[in-house]
């Protein structure tokens, strides 16, 4: 038997110990980092008021339905100047409302959401105010106190959409 010492390194020369020790650093790292980032970016999908937006849900029903009822149907088009236009027609045009809230709800992006007020404009035409409209998925929900139609449209602009 030799009584030779082995060479003695330091744990910085061992790669194993580099490995042992950074994986769970290079996670802190990483779950820092993503804490940050979402700390700083909300997500405006979520709702902080969830139980009463679903109390809701059952109003927006019974006006759907009564939508439904009626024979309702609405043509979008767009006009100059990002107005837009809506049709409206019924089995019974007897009963045009004088104005007409339309709700652009982008499907993804929060922030672009708009509400737009339409106003009469003779035989069942509606003209809103401005709306800034990007490339996506959009939901436009027509409504007044009594009915509501809500459609999707995945267009780079609304030309021309029909919501029955």
């Amino acid at each position: 038997m030799k009584d030779s010492p082995e060479p003695v390194t330091r744990w910085q020369q061992e790669p194993l110990a580099w490995l042992v020790f950074g994986v769970p650093l290079g996670t802190i790292v990483a779950c820092a980092l993503l804490y940050a980032i979402a700390s700083r970016h909300s997500d405006s999908l979520v709702v902080d008021d969830y139980y009463k937006r679903g109390l809701e849900i059952n109003k927006r029903l019974d006006r759907e339905a009564e939508a439904t009822r009626l024979g309702l149907a609405v043509v979008v088009d767009t006009l100059r100047d990002g107005l837009l236009e809506f049709t409206l027609s019924a089995n019974d045009p007897s009963g045009s409302p004088d104005t007409l809230d339309v709700r652009l709800a982008h499907a993804t992006r929060g922030q672009e959401d708009q509400l737009l007020l339409a106003r009469h404009a003779g035989a069942g035409r509606y003209v809103s105010t401005p709306a800034k409209l990007e490339a996506g998925p959009w939901y436009v929900d027509v409504s007044t106190p009594t009915w509501r139609i809500v459609s999707r449209h995945l267009v780079a602009r609304i030309d021309r959409a029909r919501l029955d």
